[in-house]
């Protein structure tokens, strides 16, 4: 087994058109065929006094597979919507690669 952690990726795309010929978006839900490993969101806290905590985003990591994940999806994992935060990154080594996508919770609103 090369994750633990099913992620389906929800998709806006054209899903018909409507009466006067305009397309018609919806939201598309795939199953992701590869589990992945999914790292969840944890905030460090300051070690010295008047310092911000470092927050580390959620992300997921999918080894030695490459899923189709574009920046302007969505991702559910683990019952949890996230958006993609950043252009998924691949990352390739002799023998070994894959995938690791960086995520934000969708309702955490603006940063």
């Amino acid at each position: 087994m090369k994750g633990v952690d099913q992620v389906t990726r929800l998709r806006r795309e054209k899903t018909g058109v409507d009466r006067y010929g305009n397309a018609v978006y919806g939201t598309v839900e795939t199953p992701i065929d590869e589990l992945a490993l999914f790292a969840p969101k944890d905030v460090i806290p300051a070690l010295e006094v008047g310092r911000s905590a470092t927050i580390v985003e959620p992300s997921l990591y999918w080894l030695n597979a490459f899923p189709d994940i574009r920046e302007d999806d969505r991702v559910r994992v683990r019952g949890i919507e996230y958006e993609v935060y950043s252009i998924p990154a691949e990352w390739r080594g002799p023998g070994i690669g894959g995938l690791v996508v960086t995520l934000r919770d969708s309702n955490e609103g603006v940063p």
